[in-house]
Order: C-alpha cells, then sequence, then structure tokens
C-alpha cells in the first residue's frame, strides 16, 4: 500500500510539471473562437501549416462523417465541419503531437493511435446514428479519451510496466490492472491534467466516465456515446493492448450496463450492434488511405 500511495503522489507531481499544451496553431484556435472572425481567416491561419491542413482535410472527408460529397479546401471543411468542430480537432492533433515527441514507449505507438483514431470516428458515426445534435466535442473525446494510459507510459514508466505485465499475465482489463498495481486509472489521470490544461467540462467529464457513464450527471449522453465507441472499437479488434480482455458482444447485451443504455432512450439490441461492427470493418477498410493515416 505504501508504494502505492508513493507512486500516486509522484504521479500527482508530475502531472502538475506537465508543461502548458502548445496548441498546434494557437493563433487558428483564438480566432476560431473569436466570434467575429470569419471562415476565410481561420482558413488562411490553417493552411499555413500544410499538415495540419491535411489532417483536417483527412476528417473532414471521413466515411465515418457521412458526407456525401469531396471535401476540397479548407474554407469548405469549415462550412461542413462548422468552425466549433475544427477547433475541436486541432485541440485533438495538439495533444497528439505533444506527446508524439517521446521515446522509449511501453506502449506501441500504432496500435495506440490507431484505436483512438478508431474511436473517434466512431463517436461521430454513432453521434449521426443517434441525432446527437450541436455535439461538436465527439472527435476531440474519442481521439484523447485514453490519454492517460500515454501519461502513466511516460510520466510513472515502472508503473505502467507492471501494469502492462499484470494485463499479459491475467488477460485483465486496463482499469482493473491499473486499479491493481497503482490504485487509480488512466481515465481519472487524463481528467486531472486535461483539468490542469483548462480543457471545458464537456470534454473532461465523459473520458473521466467513459468506462462509466452512469455517473456522468451532466454529459450523460456524451459518456455513453464514448463507451459504445470504445467497446465497438474493441469489438472489431482495435484495443490499445494484444492481451486485454475480449469483450463478449453476447453477454454484453445481456449486462447491467446494457440495459442503463437502454435505459438512457439509445435504442440498440444484439442485432444493431452486430451491423454497427460490420458497418466500422467496412467504413475502415474504406478509410485505410485517409484517417486511418492521420498521424503516419
Amino acid at each position: 500500500m505504501a508504494k502505492t500511495t508513493k507512486s500516486l503522489n509522484t504521479l500527482i507531481k508530475k502531472i502538475e510539471e506537465i508543461p502548458t499544451l502548445p496548441a498546434i496553431s494557437q493563433k487558428a484556435l483564438a480566432t476560431a473562437s473569436d466570434e467575429d472572425a470569419s471562415i476565410s481567416e481561420i482558413a488562411s491561419l490553417i493552411e499555413k501549416d500544410q499538415a495540419l491542413a491535411t489532417q483536417v482535410l483527412k476528417v473532414a472527408n471521413s466515411a465515418f462523417y457521412g458526407f456525401l460529397h469531396n471535401v476540397s479546401s479548407i474554407d469548405h471543411a469549415l462550412v461542413i465541419l462548422g468552425i466549433n468542430e475544427v477547433k475541436s480537432i486541432l485541440l485533438g492533433f495538439s495533444v497528439h503531437n505533444f506527446f508524439s515527441q517521446h521515446e522509449g514507449s511501453l506502449c506501441d505507438p500504432k496500435r495506440f493511435w490507431r484505436h483512438s483514431i478508431i474511436c473517434s470516428q466512431v463517436t461521430k458515426l454513432l453521434g449521426r446514428r443517434f441525432n446527437i445534435q450541436n455535439d461538436e466535442t465527439l472527435f476531440l473525446v474519442g481521439l484523447i479519451h485514453d490519454i492517460g494510459k500515454v501519461v502513466l507510459d511516460q510520466y510513472l514508466h515502472e508503473d505502467f510496466e507492471q501494469i502492462i505485465s499484470y494485463i499479459s499475465t491475467t488477460k485483465t482489463t486496463f482499469s482493473d490492472a491499473e486499479k491493481a498495481i497503482l490504485g487509480t486509472t488512466h481515465y481519472q489521470i487524463a481528467a486531472k491534467l486535461l483539468t490542469q490544461w483548462q480543457f471545458p467540462d464537456n470534454v473532461i467529464m465523459p473520458i473521466l466516465y467513459h468506462h462509466a457513464p452512469w455517473y456522468d450527471k451532466n454529459y450523460e449522453t456524451s459518456s455513453i456515446i464514448v463507451y459504445l465507441a470504445n467497446i465497438l472499437t474493441h469489438l472489431v479488434g482495435y484495443s490499445c493492448s494484444p492481451d486485454e480482455r475480449q469483450i463478449d458482444l453476447h453477454e454484453f447485451t445481456k449486462s447491467p450496463e446494457f440495459a442503463f443504455i437502454l435505459k438512457s432512450g439509445i435504442e440498440l439490441d444484439y442485432e444493431t450492434m452486430m451491423n454497427l461492427t460490420n458497418q466500422i470493418r467496412q467504413t475502415i477498410l474504406a478509410e485505410a488511405d485517409n484517417v486511418m493515416r492521420l498521424f503516419e
């Protein structure tokens, strides 16, 4: 127990020492928040960073978003996605860039970000399917929902090594392994860091509760969506770790957690979940040269 307490205290201190997130384009983010800023002004700022412009266009053209026409310019992307959605995308890429500079990771970076990218796209697909209006945070929440794992890997490396070993030995979940080894979880760590970085509550809370949306009293629907997206991402074969306990879809649809989702008003059943997994697999294949290569 002493080791766990020491590890937690060390982790808290290390999180507090993490520098402020450098926005990919601080000026672009500030301009996006300016109600008087024109679309052309924001577009011109994004276009100054070709890599960023390419990433925004990849997301705008994602089949997961359901648009029926090709988006070929940043101006068009801003019209199609909306300024707030583009701002969310910029924040997501900024978080990725911040943590991608570290070497010696126990996490397979390609596997981790592939899981994150798919989850971000599935949140948007579910948002559209269940008619969730005006929630531009879904992409961002889906993309960085597991960022606490990267914080653990980079700032509490020895404990993370034990967590990975525990998962490999017991075939349990990341959360259970984290609780057993560290006494806290990646989603609690992510919430602390994002609070420190002054992210809005409608991003922090769904990330904090993405394994237990029934505890979220303010952003329950968003938390449910990212919870489902995470499960679906695992079901189609894109987990963060190959040793994690696999999800049994039939068992899940009989669980109290699934009953909670139904009670919330989201209409699902086993067949619908199967259809969603098939749709996601097909869309991933269609996106092999687009959003699946966002961070390559």
